[in-house]
């Protein structure tokens, strides 16, 4: 199942939290209820298991190895959070790539054809993501990850969590920081929402066996000067 980008941000749930509250839309408590709302976010997701299961794309180009491992919509992509990493050599189909590239693929510095490998690494305290062979043209790569704890805190920050989650447990939190009657009520609808989404998490999760595109079997490819040759790993 595809889950589309949640349209909420930091400044729009920030005023949400602002009206469940029973506050002024401009006047009163602001500075708590940012507060509140940013530790509502990390705590929603710790709570669920194995952060939050997300579907990205990272656009690829020719004759480039390495990218910062950041999705096409400005998502950062955590050390050990893909489950697995698709390439689209076709407007129809994707075949799953293999991690680990080793030295001697490396080596081969003329080789251009559809990648079939990833790895990563650290480069200058930033995550990057290296797929294996050079591109030769532009492709999609289809990113199965869990979301990263991302900055929730400017007015255009997205939620690391679902936004109803998060702005359920900090409306809970906001009316008890204002002593307001209802708080408990308002935190027991957080603790059945949070326990429907974790039954949510486990129900029809799939298992994908291992998988190999490393085949040994000798194949044709385009070298950089245009030439064909074949080649075997």
């Amino acid at each position: 199942m595809f889950i589309a980008p949640t349209t909420e941000t930091f400044a729009s749930m920030l005023q949400k939290l602002r009206s469940r509250c029973k506050l002024h839309p401009t006047l009163g408590d602001t500075p708590a209820l940012a507060d509140i709302l940013s530790e509502a976010n990390e705590f929603v997701y710790r709570q669920l298991d194995n952060g939050y299961p997300w579907q990205s794309t990272l656009t690829i180009v020719a004759n480039e190895a390495r990218y910062p491992f950041i999705t096409d919509d400005g998502l950062p992509v955590e050390r050990g959070a893909v489950q697995q990493l698709w390439i689209a050599d076709t407007t129809t189909s994707r075949i799953p790539m293999a991690q680990g590239i080793t030295h001697a693929m490396r080596a081969d510095q003329a080789l251009r054809d559809l990648p079939t490998r990833w790895d990563t690494a650290m480069t200058d305290g930033e995550m990057t993501l290296e797929v294996w062979a050079i591109p030769d043209q532009q492709y999609t790569l289809y990113i199965d990850h869990n979301r990263a704890l991302a900055r929730f805190t400017q007015p255009t920050d997205k939620p690391s969590a679902p936004a109803r989650l998060v702005l359920s447990y900090a409306i809970a939190m906001g009316k008890a920081h204002l002593q307001q009657q209802d708080a408990d009520a308002a935190g027991k609808a957080f603790q059945s929402m949070l326990a429907d989404e974790r039954d949510m998490q486990r129900e029809n999760r799939r298992f994908l066996p291992p998988t190999s595109c490393n085949s040994g079997i000798p194949r044709v490819v385009r070298a950089a000067d245009g030439t064909f040759r074949q080649r075997s790993y």
